[in-house]
């Protein structure tokens, strides 16, 4: 069960509702970051999902094991939330904590 990075991309008002989603899956810590995408969102974004100008998005992070991924993403889909998210993992070549 190799250790993945996965990461989210949703809107700032899905954030809590993924949040909660992913909670019931995993009790890894999850990072939250805010940030700010630039011109257009992504090519396959719906018309009105498309931006011109400064979206508002959340990043949230959280190492999980490989056989995670399937039930983290069943409870996102599944989450109460209003507009699509973006997902990928990452593979983790290495870790560790510095004292």
């Amino acid at each position: 069960m190799p250790d993945l990075l996965f990461t989210l991309h949703c809107a700032v008002r899905d954030t809590e509702a993924l949040i909660a989603a992913i909670r019931t899956i995993s009790p890894a810590p999850i990072h939250i970051r805010a940030e700010n995408v630039r011109g257009r969102d992504f090519g396959d974004a719906g018309t009105a999902e498309q931006v011109s100008g400064e979206l508002k998005r959340t990043t949230l992070e959280l190492i999980a094991g490989d056989d995670a991924v399937p039930g983290l993403l069943r409870a996102v889909t599944e989450a109460r939330r209003e507009l699509p998210v973006r997902w990928r993992t990452s593979p983790i070549i290495d870790q560790g904590r510095i004292a």
